[in-house]
């Protein structure tokens, strides 16, 4: 299954009826990469997060002087799975982590303002990671710091409507 067929069929996970216009608008208009679409494209996010402890890894990440959970941009010629693992690999040092690709429990929009970066908007499509994190080996390169946190305990570090809204829906799991 092609990308936007991936995104389309998980459509029901974004929040509101303004989301799912956006998202199927940005579906139409094509080259959804950031190879094709510097302004605009889609990315995979992934929450490493322990049911047993209740708790979410969330990284100080260098570029964006921002409090996030890990993820990054679907590079041309991937599908959703492929961009997980390979952001998996790159960020936390663990390969092929998921066989299948999970299904995304959220679907959210990010506005950017930067003098810096190129990138105006982020289409987000974010996926639970259950883990402990035993195996992890941060790419401290991406992080000055990462943390496990408790949802409370991270919503005192992160401000991004995004990220803040993932952590309202792993809240209620």
């Amino acid at each position: 299954m092609n990308l936007t067929k991936q995104i389309e069929s998980s459509l029901d996970k974004c929040p509101d009826l303004n989301t799912k216009d956006e998202y199927r608008s940005r579906l139409n208009e094509g080259n959804l990469v950031r190879d094709d679409n510097v302004h605009s494209h889609f990315c995979a996010y992934f929450v490493p997060y322990s049911s047993t402890n209740k708790t979410v890894l969330v990284g100080d990440h260098k570029k964006s002087g921002l409090w996030l959970m890990p993820g990054g941009h679907v590079d041309k010629d991937e599908t959703l799975l492929d961009t997980l693992n390979r952001e998996i690999k790159e960020e936390l040092g663990v390969s092929n982590f998921f066989n299948e690709r999970p299904e995304p429990f959220l679907m959210s929009v990010t506005n950017i303002v930067s003098n810096v970066r190129p990138c105006q908007k982020h289409f987000d499509v974010w996926h639970l990671m259950e883990t402990d994190g035993s195996d992890f080996q941060i790419d401290y390169a991406e992080y000055n710091e990462v943390r496990w946190l408790t949802i409370p305990e991270a919503r005192e570090l992160v401000t991004d409507p995004a990220n803040l809204q993932a952590l309202d829906v792993i809240e209620k799991l």
